[in-house]
């Protein structure tokens, strides 16, 4: 069987029409924002995917009695891992009752890297103030899905990258060797726990959640002591504490302690529980 190819074919070809007439200047401009939209927001994606790759996985190891979170897991990787997520499910910002919800009560299907996030957040929390007040003053505790993407491209300052760390406008009672009282004890859960109870009592507060604390600890009300301030902050660095406080009596991770469970660790509960 022999096979005939003919090289002697004609393309037929259509001139080029640079008539300007040709499209409508408005639908190139729309075309051109939306492939430069598009094109960002894949850079985007990209880079945050990148930043949390190179801090690895997390481990999620439980932290006793007022330690801190050791995961090795670094702010930027924290911001990165968050503002991913939050772009991926369309979440416009996070506040820490919310960080809180997503570190130990997470939806089915949240992976594991951004529970570790939300809880690195929570155990750093002059971290997560620098983020959420980066923009606008006043430390409301609620941090947008940009205040994220900022310090997921390195926005933070070198003194805040590594988590555990205090911010340099702390005031002198955020200082981690913090005390209690005219004896000067050193806060620990306990502690933290008695201040807390003793203040809900005086104030006639029933309960607390993670938002409360963050006020307390931030923005506190004029004639807030300073020890109750501290003592807010340290439930903050220390989630695991505070989760087991708010636990102790009604299983269920849902953020609210009532002044009983304060009275209780107050009391010596966690070192017997």
């Amino acid at each position: 069987m022999s096979v005939n190819v003919s090289l002697d074919s004609t393309v037929q070809t259509e001139p080029l029409d640079l008539n300007p007439a040709a499209s409508s200047p408005a639908d190139t401009a729309v075309a051109n924002y939306e492939a430069l939209y598009e094109s960002a927001l894949q850079s985007i994606q990209q880079m945050l995917q990148q930043v949390f790759a190179e801090e690895g996985s997390i481990g999620s190891a439980g932290v006793d009695n007022g330690s801190q979170l050791d995961s090795g897991m670094t702010a930027q990787g924290a911001a990165g891992a968050l503002a991913a997520y939050m772009h991926q499910h369309g979440s416009g910002t996070l506040d820490p009752n919310q960080l809180y919800q997503m570190a130990y009560s997470p939806e089915a299907g949240t992976p594991s890297e951004v529970s570790d996030a939300a809880k690195f957040m929570l155990s750093n929390p002059d971290v997560f103030n620098q983020i959420e007040t980066h923009d606008v003053a006043g430390s409301d505790g609620i941090a947008g899905v940009n205040d994220f993407d900022w310090a997921a491209q390195g926005g933070l300052t070198d003194t805040s990258t590594t988590g555990n760390t205090s911010s340099t406008n702390d005031a002198a009672f955020m200082d981690a060797n913090a005390t209690i009282g005219d004896a000067g004890t050193p806060l620990d859960a306990q502690s933290a726990s008695g201040a807390l109870g003793a203040y809900l009592h005086e104030q006639d507060i029933g309960k607390l959640d993670p938002n409360q604390l963050y006020q307390m600890a931030y923005h506190p009300a004029n004639g807030t002591p300073s020890e109750v301030s501290a003592a807010a902050k340290f439930m903050l660095s220390n989630p695991d504490a505070y989760n087991r406080i708010e636990t102790h009596d009604v299983a269920g991770s849902d953020g609210i302690s009532g002044v009983n469970n304060f009275d209780w660790a107050a009391q010596g509960g966690l070192d017997q529980a």
